[in-house]
């Protein structure tokens, strides 16, 4: 039984473009060796290393955001967050999707500033960055929302993200770039 599911998960994968999905507990140890294995497989299917290296920077900083904020956290080790990273290409467009749950009473102030980054182009975006950079606003936050920011500037496109509700305390967050 278990084969057959994981077959067919595997084969809905392949036909949605997924390059590469991580589930469970991310640390900056997994992200090394994921990362270094997400750019050869980048290299190997000659994709230009400018849009490898957008990909490549964009995937530091899901997992950076799942590391991070998680809510959920490893029993074994409270810096591993939980959550998940899809990367993967669909009609010659790269797209990293990240996601993890997180607390309801911190989704309307992430969701404003998305908001604010989704309506900015990229020039207004850079300035954004910089001024962020200078004057680190959020105490609680280890960078100011400068890895959405940054993720923003690499996007070909608008982020895209959502907020799933699961109880009274937890939302789950997905973010998606493309490239």
């Amino acid at each position: 039984m278990l084969n057959q599911s994981l077959y067919s998960y595997k084969d809905a994968l392949d036909k949605e473009g997924i390059i590469f999905t991580f589930c469970g507990p991310i640390s900056h140890d997994i992200v090394e060796g994921v990362g270094i294995t997400l750019k050869s497989q980048m290299q190997e299917s000659d994709v230009q290393r400018t849009t490898a290296m957008k990909v490549f920077a964009i995937f530091i900083e899901q997992v950076q955001n799942v590391i991070n904020y998680s809510q959920e956290r490893n029993d074994f080790d409270s810096d591993m967050g939980m959550g998940i990273i899809v990367v993967g290409e669909r009609e010659g467009k790269y797209f990293i999707v990240g996601g993890n749950k997180m607390q309801n009473s911190k989704v309307a102030i992430l969701e404003s500033n998305l908001a604010d980054l989704v309506a900015m182009n990229k020039d207004e975006l850079k300035a954004f960055y910089k001024q962020k950079r200078h004057h680190n606003e959020n105490d609680e936050s280890k960078g100011a929302g400068l890895g959405f920011i940054e993720m923003a500037r690499k996007a070909s496109e608008p982020l895209t993200y959502s907020f799933e509700k699961i109880d009274n305390e937890s939302s789950f967050f997905c973010i998606e770039a493309h490239i």
